[in-house]
């Protein structure tokens, strides 16, 4: 609805963040819990739903069907999140700045998990599968993985918990093994049996 996407724009400018969330919440019906900040972004979402305690900083674009934010995490600045499928964060976890997330298909990631640094992508379209329907091509980054900067990921990647992505990471295969350093182009296991959250 292009006089919501005015509107949002307009937002934008509001310095107050309670004030910005109230007319979010009042006028577009989404779902935004207590103590929430949200600086001089754009939510533009059919569906919206942010939990307790989330920091969203300035010069972010969100431009998709639905938006899920778990309590506790933060999105730093500068980063877009654009296209007519879901993106969802769990709770605690980070992204940092200057990302893009292509969402086609849907992206989830898990909780207490960081998109670290700057630059990284997340692709969900681009292959056959994008014209003829054929395969899911969702990304599912799951519990307590870290992201290094500029790491790129292709359609349909799968990350489990508690792995490690190097900075500059190729991810076109999924990886289904826990407690792993993940790094190269294209990326591969380097190191195994290693808790990133104890021993990098």
């Amino acid at each position: 609805m292009k006089s919501k996407s005015v509107i949002l724009k307009l937002f934008k400018h509001i310095p107050s963040s309670s004030i910005k969330v109230f007319l979010l919440k009042t006028l577009f019906g989404y779902s935004i819990g207590r103590n929430v900040t949200i600086g001089k972004s754009i939510i533009n979402c059919s569906k919206v739903n942010i939990g307790d305690n989330v920091k969203i900083a300035d010069n972010n674009v969100f431009s998709c069907s639905e938006l899920n934010i778990g309590s506790n995490s933060m999105i730093h600045s500068g980063n877009v999140f654009i296209g007519s499928s879901k993106f969802s964060i769990g709770s605690d976890s980070r992204i940092i700045n200057n990302h893009y997330f292509d969402l086609w298909n849907n992206i989830t990631i898990g909780n207490n998990t960081w998109i670290a640094g700057r630059n990284s992508q997340f692709w969900t379209h681009g292959s056959i599968h994008t014209k003829t329907n054929t395969k899911d091509l969702s990304i599912t980054i799951k519990d307590n993985v870290y992201v290094g900067s500029s790491s790129c990921f292709a359609p349909g990647v799968n990350i489990e918990s508690i792995n490690l992505i190097g900075l500059g990471s190729v991810v076109t295969n999924d990886f289904n093994q826990s407690n792993s350093i993940i790094a190269g182009n294209p990326a591969k296991v380097v190191k195994e049996n290693i808790d990133w959250r104890k021993n990098w």
